[in-house]
């Protein structure tokens, strides 16, 4: 039995393209998840249209057992996100969340995040109550510019962004302290002069830097703020979507110690036919489906799901995309006003 204190908010915010991978993270959860772990598993509906009455309950059924756990929330209700793409919006909703949880920390999903071994709310929370997180070295890496941008916007060195101490990782899970979270929140508010979403989609920053960042800018070390001592969680990505990435990628799921197996959606969508045996067959082992022909048979389903829905969306982002770049050139350069509340 858990304590109030240790109980886990879990939230996912997905898009329609997304729903088919957002079903499969259900079913795993139904698998690896104990209801009495958890007091809520939020899902923002970020799509366009969004979620009817039926459909959130046949998405809420997936979740079997922690199915009493599941709030589905429209995004218009978590925030008013301006004109923006859906990556951008999603990442703004991850935050703004936190003035709707109801635990003193949440853990960020993304929908392509499935559960192969029973989640240990010890994974995400260190035994004296830090978040957990993982740990990347930046001085070499593509997001480095972002992290730097985003920095200097909080009035952070730039330079920590190359530090050898690393920084928060960008990949999910994320766990939020949600104190921490609305208080970033309110803070952007209030030196900014203008709701947290319009500011953060007209700077261009990234949410998790921000959060990090943030914390960073109020004194706070990073060691102080977290436990960036959580394994990375193995991800089979889009460059080794074949039949010899997608082995590399279960046996390191195997021996990662983490409960989390992530197949990426541009992954999903190259998966030729030995490929999509090989992560059928880790699915059915980990209990995700009964056996691996009902595991093949749901990710034939999801691929076909996702091709359909991928190119429309893509077209569609397009001028939001050109959007997006017009407002960071307008508010390039131009840091957060003051200081942190004491």
């Amino acid at each position: 039995m858990h304590t109030a204190a240790e109980l886990l908010t879990l939230v996912t915010v997905v898009h329609e393209g997304a729903l088919p991978l957002l079903e499969l993270q259900a079913r795993s959860l139904a698998r690896h998840l104990d209801p009495d772990a958890v007091l809520d598993v939020v899902v923002v509906d970020n799509g366009t249209p969004r979620l009817g009455a039926r459909a959130a309950e046949e998405l809420r059924a997936l979740y079997g057992p922690v199915a009493p756990r599941v709030r589905v929330l429209r995004a218009r209700d978590v925030a008013r996100v301006p004109l923006t793409t859906g990556w951008r919006s999603q990442q703004v909703l991850k935050l703004e969340v936190a003035r709707q949880v109801r635990t003193s920390q949440y853990v960020v999903l993304d929908a392509k995040n499935v559960f192969v071994a029973p989640v240990d709310p010890a994974f995400f929370r260190a035994p004296d109550g830090r978040p957990r997180s993982m740990r990347t070295v930046y001085a070499q890496h593509r997001l480095r510019p972002d992290l730097e941008r985003t920095l200097r916007y909080l009035g952070v060195d730039p330079a920590t962004a190359t530090s050898a101490a690393g920084f928060t990782a960008t990949t999910t899970p994320f766990v939020l302290d949600t104190a921490t979270a609305t208080a970033l929140l309110d803070d952007v508010e209030r030196r900014s002069g203008r709701p947290f979403a319009r500011e953060f989609v007209a700077r261009g920053v990234l949410e998790f830097f921000l959060y990090t960042g943030w914390v960073l800018s109020t004194g706070r070390s990073l060691d102080e703020a977290f436990d960036v001592s959580m394994p990375t969680c193995p991800v089979l990505w889009p460059k080794a979507a074949d039949a010899a990435g997608a082995r590399e990628a279960v046996e390191r799921s195997r021996t990662s110690g983490t409960p989390l197996f992530t197949v990426h959606q541009g992954a999903l969508e190259r998966l030729d036919a030995p490929a999509r045996a090989v992560v059928a067959a880790y699915w059915a082992e980990r209990g995700v489906f009964p056996d691996q022909a009902a595991a093949s048979a749901a990710l034939d389903h999801v691929q076909a799901r996702i091709a359909r829905a991928s190119r429309p969306r893509r077209l569609a982002e397009v001028p939001l995309r050109g959007l997006a770049r017009a407002r960071r050139l307008a508010d390039r350069g131009h840091p957060l006003p003051g200081r942190p509340a004491a």
